[in-house]
């Protein structure tokens, strides 16, 4: 079970906590088998209720980190039906029908009965159940007519619920819903069921009685006077009753209550009592070490074994046997000689006799937490179990067939299978058990169990323990259709069944068949055996072949019966043949054939079915019959008397099947038995002999006389008749009658006359009589001793009133009479008040009353009762009846403290009804009681009217008047008064503290104030729970120092105690002292450690010491500075502090002491996480920089407030009070937050700068050379926004606020976020020339690289390195910093971002190589020219079907085609060694060099695959050797687009041409994304950035292969605007991935994308020119030229192809 509640917090925390409209109601674990029959998958069904009253049903599975994730969810509206398979196993229909399988049994019962349920309350819907039984109330329906069929069925052995299932005298309808409690007042109580179950004996330990309860109503119905009570047996025909207490063994009549003998010899305590089967004898365990064997009808000793300690001791079922136990051993002993014969050693819980059982011949014993089970006969163990719960006591009882065993400890009920060893079900009980009684039948539990009173709770097990131990035998059947049947309305259960059939055709073949026995028992014989066949037919079953049998016995047909009924044998498996074999006997005795079924009854019942002889006395009893009939009343007589030697009383699922199958009904059995054979002997003759008989029935009667159907009418006339008789014979009747002094009534007449008060009132009984049967007084006399036997002593005292009345008994004082008068009224008075003080103690004063004047009326001699009922009367408020009752008490007793009492009490409430007090106590001078007249003293009004004024709960006025009293009579109290004073103020005192309790939990603190103020007024001798409660309630309303004051005012009274410090804490808390109140907690905390009292110690683990408190806070600041810049301004003190000081600073905050205070029993770590956030929320500061900036140096010693007057240093002050004024208590600014003297410091500045930015809550930008008031325009002219630093500033900054130069708002734009403006984001566009969407989605890394090169390309630094370093951030990329290396800082962030993402697009530029590498430029600025002519243009699917459909026509050579592809697809990405970079590309060389005429410094070369070529450049080239083109944009060849490229993309086109392609290349990405593994798999892509004058494809228009191309310089044309970002988001695969060759491309595939690349190739582009390094022939270098090389290869031919393909290489570049 605490997995369960694991599994259910779990899914609490995992589901619906994310869930806010859905509750949990219930959940089962289920398996589900895999799909294909690959085994089985564990899973989880949850149900739950939304705030709408909408059901859910979810399944979930559990996930390794052990929370829960729902798969599917279905409404519980859609549910349609549940049908149980078996007791972990069942279908739920919903859409489909699933089969789930539940672990065990009670998991699957409680989740069925919480979904039945929850779809009743929410779904107002029909739901067909099957195999699932619940709550009937058939019991109390009219069944006149035919209701409509539950669906619910009673269940074969593999349902769910248990069905209702009928037992003898008890009726359904009640026992299927009995769950009540008995409350008593002794100590360890402990219950015993009777034979019948009818009735509970329970006896106590420490508590001199024992009661007799009935259970239907928990009805007390009898006390039993007796020592406490250590062990209790009652013997098996309820005829005796054996107690085992601390000093004698005592063995009482069970009907009468007196003592049949008793032991006292050596005897002290009597651990274990136990009767024989037979009820012969008694066995008992006691303290001399030894266990006894009792004679009880001869009182004699007959056995001794011994056996030390004995705990536990035992009768075998058979009887032949004795098992006894103690702490070590469990021994077996031969019943009739006492011989040993099996020592099992075993330690044994000792709990008086309740760790040890029978079953057949094995043993079970309870010991070290498990069960053990021993076969008797050898000893040898069977099998043990644990049993999960042990305790100081442990108990077991076991089921009367052995199915389950009861186990009890601590709190703990616990079921268990006895063959499976499996747990059932399980109890959870609010006191400690002391033991547990299970019911005859296995249908109820009796829970014993002591606290502050003992309590015994009766359970329905079927509602707990697996419900097949509940089933009934062969037979399935309805609710309804069987409560038709057990009530005999055979026609009603015939249309119920007939209903089933139709509504459920799929399951009809039982339904036929119950309907088959329902017909063969109405003789409809043709119809019952055609519904039998038909259910064969269907499906074969035990039950379709008995109701064959029976209908064609029925029909007269037996022998051919009896042949159908053993086909069952053969045709039926997974049958029970014991009980079949019975009920052939049954069937055979219905057939006639009554010596063979008596004999097979008889075999049964001497080898497997000792309990079968039930069946064999209904069988004698229907053998007597027609002799009686016939006038054989010697062979009826003899027949009646086999049947009452065969009787026992038995109840149990096999007699409903058998009674279902017959037609017999075995209610009243015993009677009818008995009733037949006194009318047998009456009829021959013999009315002597039916005597006995006849009192056996008389003492039998009870409520079964009514289902049996005899009336006590039949017991009076037949009384009657025997009494004439007996008087007749003797002679004596008429000298009975003018007897002065008759004898007591005799047993028959006793008997008879309880036997007619059953059914009448005492009135009619003895009109009845009217002096026939007996003598008037005799009849008076058992009369009275009935009505006080049945306990109904009120009748009884009205009866013996009206015979003292009538026979005037009591004139003869010597006489019987008088003397039985005497007793019998000392008895009925004694009984009347226990009554009555019974009805007083649980406050049912009318009751009481009644019992007490009922004591009256027989005139007791002692004011007792006057007292009592004086006393009630008062508390009903009837102050006039008690004040007469007063009067009583004194006139019988003058002295009597409690007639003067109850006078001054009764006085008090007549004068203070309509009255002040002290208007009250001016007339209380004298008063007149029965004629006397005396003074009453002083103090004794006062007290009276103090007393008067409590009870009435006018405290206050009690206090008052309490008050004034002892100013008044201080020095005239005695020591009597004295301790009356004390006890009224402790009295006051009390209810003044529960008042005000009362008062602080309705949140009325005043109140509470004033009742705790009153009741420190009366000076209690230990007021510091007063002093705190106070404390509390002023706390609560904020009277700290009052509360304050109260603490110390517990403390002072006693300082070890924890409760003062806590209320101190909490007053110094409220008044905001917060260090105080944290050294009050730790006081607390520390008088706590050192109590006494384990509780407080165990209480004080609770709390959160301070110092953990103050840990974590630390921690926290910790991680929170942890990614701040290392210094910061503290914008209060205008200190610059380091992280120490960070840290420091919060510490001394008083939120710091906030915090610790606050946080007693729980650390919030959520709102120290937000306390801590928002203190070290900090600003930037973006500027331009000024000569003269406050550096590092100078601000760590002089706070930023306190430097001198200048520019600069008003710049800082006033950036630091706008960010002091805006909330935030930390600045960051780059002009004196960086020791720029430590290189470490530097370089984790430059390189963490824009993430510092990026964490800041807000970024001020001052624009110093904006004057107010500012306009549109200036933010675009001004110099901040042609700074390096700035542009990764402004885009770092999530909050952006401008701020003109004396520190007021840009245009007075009064936003937050100045980023949002509208204003500020139009001059930012123009400021840029890049559209407010890209400059919003501009992020940091690798994204957009040329882009981000563009944008800054036109910002200026103050030093070269600045260019690069400025760039760092907005890259994401880390490199040292070393100011003086020049150009060659651009060079190694270029080096690091080409090397990172593969974007050749960095090396398409003109103008001047810088120092680092020669493919690399000198300056950024080279960058504002766009590389659109670099790059081949992009081409569509549409323009690429046309040219490869052109190349095809052309006859190119496709092998070669592939080659090329292959080639290129091989080559690696652009890397970087150093300075030297390896360089993927195509190289063309270059032919003998000319000089153009018409311009100068332009070259022109002849190249085989692209023609004559034009190079403009200040190098002279005729000196350098090898110059070759090469072509780089390998990527774009291969349609591989670079990371996050916003170029070159693809133009819209018309989607159907994509969507109907079927070749690869239309599934392929048209431009793989150039990327590693570390970058991201999304990136943006933009689908237009600059629009292009070129056509697609062949180059410009009119020109033609060989033609010289005149290029034109890009920065001829204007910078455009960027596209929106948002607009070009593409998916793209990494471009690792796109390196790798297709896995399964087929050669047509790859010779189309061959064509493609031919087709780009023939596309113009832009060119590098290199030529070998100087001094390094493997390495190149490129030569700088002034303006783009723009080439196109000519027609591909297969020479072409050649030098293609051996052009293609991978270069080292310098």
């Amino acid at each position: 079970m605490a997995g369960n509640d694991l599994d259910r917090q779990r899914i609490i925390a995992s589901v619906f906590d994310k869930r806010n409209a859905e509750s949990y109601v219930a959940h089962v674990k289920i398996w589900e088998d895999f799909p294909e029959g690959e085994g089985q998958k564990p899973r989880y069904i949850i149900i739950s209720c939304a705030t709408d009253n909408t059901g859910f049903i979810h399944k979930s599975k559990l996930n390794p980190n052990g929370s829960f994730s729902v798969g599917k969810t279905w409404r519980l509206a859609d549910l349609r039906g549940i049908d149980v398979l078996s007791s972990t196993s069942f279908n739920i229909t919903i859409a489909r029908t699933y089969k789930w399988q539940t672990e065990n049994a009670a998991d699957q019962a409680a989740f069925v009965r919480a979904i039945l349920d929850l779809f009743r309350t929410l779904v107002d819907a029909p739901l067909d159940l099957f195999s699932v039984n619940e709550t009937s109330t058939d019991g109390d329906r009219d069944y006149s007519s035919v209701p409509s069929p539950s669906p619910t069925v009673l269940s074969h052995p593999s349902s769910v619920l248990s069905p209702l299932r009928p037992r003898v005298g008890r009726r359904p309808s009640q026992d299927n819903s009995l769950h009540i409690e008995i409350h008593t007042d002794g100590y360890l109580p402990k219950a015993t069921f009777t034979a019948n179950g009818e009735y509970l004996v329970v006896s106590h330990y420490k508590y001199d009685d024992a009661q007799v309860w009935r259970v239907k109503d928990a009805k007390q119905m009898a006390t039993i006077k007796l020592p406490a009570i250590w062990a209790l047996a009652l013997s098996k025909d309820d005829r005796w009753i054996a107690a085992g207490t601390v000093s004698e063994l005592i063995v009482l009549d069970a009907k009468t209550h007196k003592k049949v003998f008793t032991h006292k010899e050596a005897l002290t305590l009597s651990a274990a009592v136990d009767f024989s089967p037979d009820s012969t004898r008694l066995l008992a365990g006691l303290s001399d070490y030894t266990a006894t064997v009792w004679e009880i009808a001869t009182r004699k000793q007959v056995q001794t074994l011994h056996h030390l300690f004995i705990s536990a001791a035992k009768y075998s079922p058979e009887g032949d046997q004795i098992a006894t136990a103690n702490a070590h051993s469990v021994r077996v002993w031969d019943s009739n000689d006492g011989r040993l014969l099996v020592d099992i050693p075993v330690e044994v819980d000792r709990h008086n006799n309740c760790g040890l059982l029978w079953f057949n011949d094995h043993l079970f014993v309870v010991s070290d937490g498990k069960i053990k089970e021993f076969d008797a006969s050898s000893g040898s163990p069977v099998s043990q179990w644990p049993v999960g719960y042990s305790g100081t006591t442990s108990c077991i009882s076991l089921s009367q067939h052995g199915e389950f065993i009861t186990y009890a400890a601590n709190d703990i009920v616990t079921f268990w299978d006895t063959s499976t060893h499996t747990q059932l079900g399980l109890i959870q009980h609010p006191q400690n058990i002391i033991s547990i009684a299970l019911s005859p039948d296995d249908c109820f539990l009796a829970i014993s169990a002591s606290g502050q009173q003992g309590t015994i709770t009766i359970k329905n097990l079927k509602d707990i323990v697996f419900p097949s131990y509940y089933a009934l035998p062969f037979i399935e059947i309805t609710v309804t259709a069987f409560s038709f049947w057990q009530h005999g309305k055979l026609a009603n259960s015939e249309a119920s069944l007939t209903e089933t059939i139709f509504k459920y055709p799929y399951k009809n073949h039982l339904t036929l068949a119950n309907r088959a026995l329902v017909r063969a028992h109405l003789q409809h014989w043709n119809l019952a055996i055609d519904d039998a066949d038909e259910s064969i037919k269907n499906h074969p079953s035990v039950i379709g072949y008995i109701a064959k049998s029976v209908a064609l016995i029925g029909e007269g047909k037996k022998r051919e019966g009896c042949e159908v009924f053993n086909q069952v044998f053969t045709h039926c498996d997974r049958i029970d043949v014991d009980l079949l074999l019975l009920i052939k006997a049954v069937v055979l005795f219905m057939a006639g054939k009554h010596a063979d079924a008596v004999l097979r009854v008889g075999s049964l019942i001497a080898t497997v079915k000792p309990k079968s002889i039930y069946y064999l006395a209904y069988m004698y009893l229907l053998l007597g019959n027609p002799c009686m009939e016939n006038g054989d009343y010697n062979g009826a007589i003899q027949s009646f008397e086999r049947a009452q030697s065969q009787m026992r009383y038995y109840v149990g699922p096999e007699l409903s099947t058998i009674s279902l199958v017959s037609g017999w009904k075995f209610d009243g059995l015993d009677i009818r038995i008995r009733q037949r054979l006194c009318e047998a002997l009456d009829a021959a003759g013999r009315m002597k002999d039916a005597h006995e008989p006849l009192l056996n029935l008389v003492n039998s009667l009870d409520e079964r006389v009514y289902s049996s159907g005899l009336t006590t009418d039949w017991v009076s006339d037949f009384t009657r008749r025997c009494l004439s008789v007996q008087e007749s014979d003797s002679g004596a009747a008429s000298k009975a009658v003018q007897h002065d002094n008759p004898p007591p009534p005799k047993p028959l007449l006793r008997e008879w006359t309880r036997a007619t008060l059953a059914s009448r009132s005492w009135n009619d009984t003895l009109s009845t009589a009217a002096g026939s049967i007996a003598p008037r007084f005799t009849m008076y006399r058992a009369m009275c001793e009935c009505l006080e036997a049945i306990d109904q002593i009120s009748d009884a005292t009205e009866c013996f009133n009206q015979m003292v009345s009538e026979l005037t008994v009591e004139a003869d004082t010597d006489g019987e009479h008088a003397r039985w008068a005497l007793d019998f009224r000392q008895r009925c008075a004694s009984k009347l008040e226990h009554l009555g003080d019974v009805a007083a103690d649980a406050q049912q004063y009318a009751e009481a009353i009644t019992q007490y004047s009922t004591a009256l009326s027989l005139k007791p001699p002692v004011p007792n009762f006057f007292i009592m009922r004086s006393k009630m009367y008062m508390a009903k408020g009837l102050w006039e009846d008690a004040l007469e009752d007063t009067n009583q008490v004194i006139a019988l007793d003058p002295m009597s403290p409690w007639g003067y009492q109850g006078v001054l009490m009764a006085w008090a409430k007549v004068n203070l009804s309509d009255r002040s007090w002290r208007n009250a106590l001016t007339t209380a001078c004298s008063f007149d009681t029965l004629g006397l007249k005396f003074i009453v003293p002083r103090f004794a009004i006062y007290q009276a009217i103090c007393e008067h004024l409590e009870a009435i709960g006018r405290i206050t006025d009690a206090i008052e008047c309490f008050h004034e009293m002892a100013s008044e009579l201080a020095q005239q109290t005695d020591s009597r008064q004295a301790e009356w004073i004390i006890d009224f103020k402790s009295r006051c005192v009390r209810k003044l503290e529960a008042l005000g309790n009362l008062a602080m939990s309705d949140r009325q603190q005043d109140e509470a104030i004033s009742w705790y103020s009153t009741a420190l007024l009366l000076e209690p001798t230990d007021p510091r729970a007063l002093f705190a409660e106070r404390s509390k309630a002023r706390a609560s309303r904020g009277l700290w120092e009052d509360a304050l004051n109260d603490a110390n005012e517990v403390i002072t009274r006693d300082p070890s105690s924890p409760l003062g410090y806590e209320r101190k804490h909490i007053a110094l808390r409220g008044a905001g002292r917060n260090g105080d109140a944290i050294a009050a907690f730790e006081m607390m905390l520390t008088k706590m450690s050192l109590s006494s009292d384990s509780e407080i110690r165990e209480r004080s683990r609770r709390y959160v010491n301070p110092a953990q408190t103050e840990a974590t806070i630390r921690g926290t600041i910790e991680n929170t500075i942890r990614e701040t810049p290392p210094v910061l301004i503290n914008t209060d003190s205008g200190r610059i502090l380091d992280k120490s000081g960070q840290l420091s600073s919060f510490e001394s905050r008083p939120i710091f002491q906030e915090l610790v205070s606050s946080m007693t029993t729980a650390i919030d770590r959520a709102r120290i996480e937000h306390e801590v956030a928002q203190y070290y929320r900090y600003a930037t500061f973006s500027h331009k920089w000024k000569d003269n900036e406050p550096p590092f140096e100078k601000v760590m010693h002089i706070p930023v407030y306190d430097l001198d007057g200048s520019l600069t240093h008003d710049k800082l002050q006033m950036f630091c009070k706008t960010v002091r004024d805006a909330g935030l208590h930390w600045a960051w600014s780059d002009t004196c937050c960086i020791n720029k003297a430590d290189p470490s410091v530097l370089q984790e500045a430059l390189v963490s700068m824009f993430q510092w930015y990026q964490a800041s809550v807000m970024t001020l930008v001052l624009l110093c050379d904006v004057s107010s008031p500012s306009r549109r325009g200036d933010l675009v002219r001004s110099i901040w926004n042609t700074r390096a630093w700035t542009f990764q500033e402004y885009h770092a900054s999530k909050v952006v606020r401008f701020y003109n130069k004396d520190w007021t708002l840009y245009r007075n734009i009064d936003i937050p976020n100045h980023k949002e403006s509208r204003e500020i984001i139009s001059e930012m566009e123009e400021a840029t020339g890049v559209s407010a969407r890209a400059l919003m989605a501009l992020q940091p890394g690798l994204e957009d690289i040329r882009e981000k090169l563009c944008l800054a390309s036109t910002r200026q630094t103050t030093r070269v390195e600045d260019a690069a370093y400025s760039l760092l951030g907005i890259f994401s990329l880390s490199m040292s910093v070393v100011y003086g290396e020049g150009d060659k800082a651009l060079g190694r962030l270029l080096s690091q971002l080409l090397a990172s993402s593969g974007d050749t697009r960095v090396l398409a530029w003109t103008g001047k190589s810088g120092s680092f590498n020669s493919c690399l430029p000198a300056k950024i600025d080279v960058f504002n020219q766009l590389p659109t002519s670099h790059i081949p243009p992009a081409i569509t699917r549409a323009e690429v079907e046309v040219i490869t459909t052109e190349l095809h026509a052309s006859l190119v050579n496709l092998s070669l085609a592939t080659t090329l592809y292959d080639r290129l697809n091989e080559l690696r990405i652009p890397l970087f060694a150093g300075k030297r970079m390896t360089l993927p590309c195509i190289v063309f060389k270059l032919g003998p060099l000319s000089i153009s005429r018409s311009r100068s410094r332009v070259f022109r070369a002849q190249t085989a695959a692209l023609g004559i070529v034009e190079i403009k450049t200040e190098e002279d080239l005729s000196r350098l050797d090898s110059l070759c083109l090469v072509h780089p944009w390998i990527d774009f060849l291969l349609d591989r687009q670079p990371v996050g490229s916003m170029l070159e993309m693809i133009p819209e086109e018309n989607t159907d041409d994509e969507s109907s392609s079927s070749s690869l290349i239309s599934e392929l990405p048209l431009f793989p994304l150039h990327s590693d593994a570390t970058l991201v798999a999304l990136r943006r892509q933009t689908s237009q950035f600059f629009p292009r004058s070129e056509p697609p494809f062949g180059g410009r228009k009119g020109t033609r292969p060989g033609d010289v191309i005149s290029v034109q310089s890009p920065s001829e044309k204007p910078l455009p605007r960027l596209p929106s970002y948002a607009e070009s988001f593409r998916h793209r695969p990494s471009y690792m991935e796109s390196l790798r060759p297709p896995s399964s491309i087929s050669p047509m595939d790859k010779q189309m994308l061959a064509l493609r690349v031919i087709a780009r190739l023939r596309q113009p582009f832009g060119a590098l020119l290199l030529t070998p390094s100087l001094g390094n022939v493997a390495a190149y270098r490129r030569v700088a030229s002034e303006s783009l090389i723009t080439v196109q290869v000519e027609e591909i031919t297969p020479t072409i192809f050649d030098k293609l393909i051996d052009g293609i290489r991978v270069l080292d570049v310098l």
